[in-house]
């Protein structure tokens, strides 16, 4: 059975060990935003570090109070984070951001689901 939550910025469910985060749209992603949503991701995690596939396809803009604080904070109870988007342009912008924002854990962006999960298998859940 899966785990499942939402939110008006997102959707968070666990399924085969991978805790997906679905963002729905949001023209832009303010740090109130992003506190809201990292409260509801921990909400299922139950205490436990869970490799984390978050899709951003659905994000037009983000601030960067907002980017920073889910680079950092955003890791807590994240073993790595797969960012899935929707563009060339928008994986440019996704890459700059985790070179200036140094999350803790590790992160990489990608453009094709199956690829993000493949980079996540190497970091399991742990308890």
């Amino acid at each position: 059975m899966k785990k499942r939550t939402r939110n008006n910025f997102a959707e968070v469910w666990i399924d085969k060990e991978v805790l997906f985060f679905e963002y729905s749209p949001i023209i832009k992603l303010t740090l109130p935003i992003a506190k809201q949503l990292l409260k509801l991701r921990l909400s299922i995690q139950n205490n436990k570090k869970y490799p984390i596939l978050c899709d951003l396809r659905n994000v037009i803009d983000a601030d960067t109070k907002a980017m920073d604080y889910l680079a950092k904070e955003g890791s807590i109870q994240a073993t790595a984070v797969a960012l899935l988007v929707n563009s060339p342009h928008t994986s440019i912008t996704a890459e700059f951001y985790l070179k200036t924002s140094l999350p803790k854990v590790p992160t990489k962006v990608f453009e094709h689901k199956l690829k993000a999960l493949e980079f996540l298998s190497e970091y399991p859940k742990t308890p």
